[in-house]
């Protein structure tokens, strides 16, 4: 009795989960991502270790971009120890990655570059478990494009701060030579007024020494103003021409001292300008240099992006031959789509009633459903996130 008892108890919680599960199918064919996640987590809560409900909430999670909780789904899947599961996860867990990674390429590179990264491994651990994958090699090859991409946008980033760099150091230098002219300037400026004070101090003290002396002869003629008449005119007269001589010995060498400063200043000019020459001449040479240097990795760029445009048009018409090929065939499994309890293929399947228990569908189900079928294959296909193969440069519609 007790063993009957705990196998009808798991037979009505199976009977259950699969309802759950066939709702949640139909919200999902309906575009109703929030209220089927809401349904596969009112059937992880009787069946917690199910590995196929984490997939499909997996998929209506990412199908919301919420590509963090889908990635956290997948992974849940796999610690359930399925490996009929793995390679679907994998790929799965790869396109969610690619999406974090180009949803951050324009601000954040770096962080971009490590989901691309993280995506590469989980395309070649998919590849690696099934070799036939077209899909996961085009993913593959295609996140590898945008990888490399990236790499090539942060070293131009990096070359034209260093360009920005030399610039300001450039003008920096100038600035410094201009700054060491004006000090050069105000230098002798500097020496010319001192010069000058020294000559206005000279002639003061020369201008003193005659005061006293005047005044020594003004006392002695009042004493003798009779006596020495004559002899103090003489003296005046004297006194007179040296004064003239002095006066004319320093104006010569005012005029000797202006020419010699004139001359230093024209020497320093000529230097000046001679030096001014050279340091642009210099320059001129280093930015040809940086010019041909500049045109001759340029001319490598356009060489290298020559050939990848070549290789490009090569798969791109090699894509278009298995295109036309596939079309030919069968079509492949649609992307993110639920499996259905009546699956027959290799990926994992949903739960379904036992063979021959028969039960009653109500009218608003009854809609649901052909809703649900609406424009969509019989759901006895597994969700494989697929989508027909898109050639080149179109590779976004493969997501």
């Amino acid at each position: 009795m007790t063993i009957t008892m705990i196998l009808a108890i798991a037979q009505l919680a199976y009977a259950s989960t699969a309802a759950d599960v066939k709702k949640g199918n139909l919200l999902y064919n309906n575009k109703k991502y929030d209220d089927a996640v809401k349904v596969y987590d009112a059937a992880l809560e009787r069946d917690n270790d199910s590995a196929m409900l984490r997939f499909n909430k997996a998929d209506a999670l990412y199908k919301k971009d919420n590509y963090n909780g889908a990635i956290e789904s997948y992974n849940k899947a796999l610690a359930s120890g399925q490996t009929r599961i793995v390679p679907q996860a994998d790929y799965n867990i790869g396109n969610s990655q690619y999406r974090i990674g180009s949803a951050v390429a324009k601000t954040d590179i770096d962080k971009a570059k490590e989901s691309y990264e993280t995506a590469l491994a989980f395309y070649k651990r998919a590849m690696d478990l099934k070799p036939n994958d077209k899909d996961a090699k085009y993913n593959y090859e295609f996140v590898d494009q945008k990888l490399m991409a990236l790499k090539k946008q942060q070293e131009k980033d990096k070359k034209k701060q260093q360009d920005q760099k030399d610039q300001q150091q450039n003008q920096k230098d100038k600035q410094d030579q201009q700054q060491n002219k004006q000090d050069q300037k105000d230098q002798k400026q500097n020496k010319q007024q001192n010069k000058d004070n020294q000559q206005n101090q000279q002639n003061q003290n020369k201008d003193q020494k005659k005061d006293q002396k005047d005044q020594q002869q003004n006392q002695q003629n009042k004493q003798d103003q009779q006596q020495k008449q004559d002899q103090q005119n003489q003296d005046q007269q004297k006194d007179q021409q040296d004064q003239q001589n002095k006066d004319q010995q320093q104006k010569d060498q005012q005029q000797k001292q202006d020419q010699q400063d004139k001359q230093d200043q024209k020497q320093d000019q000529q230097q000046s300008k001679q030096d001014q020459q050279q340091k642009d001449q210099q320059q001129k040479d280093q930015q040809q240099k940086q010019q041909q240097e500049e045109q001759k990795k340029q001319q490598e760029e356009q060489k290298k992006q020559q050939e990848e445009q070549n290789k490009q048009q090569e798969e791109q018409s090699k894509q278009q031959e298995e295109q036309k090929q596939r079309e030919q065939q069968p079509q492949p499994k649609e992307e993110n789509k639920p499996a259905s309890p009546a699956g027959g293929d290799e990926s994992v399947q949903f739960y379904q009633a036992s063979e021959g228990e028969q039960k009653e569908m109500t009218e608003a189900e009854a809609k649901m459903l052909l809703e649900g079928y609406k424009g969509e294959e019989a759901t006895g296909q597994s969700i494989h996130m697929r989508r027909k193969q898109v050639p080149m440069p179109e590779p976004d519609k493969n997501w």
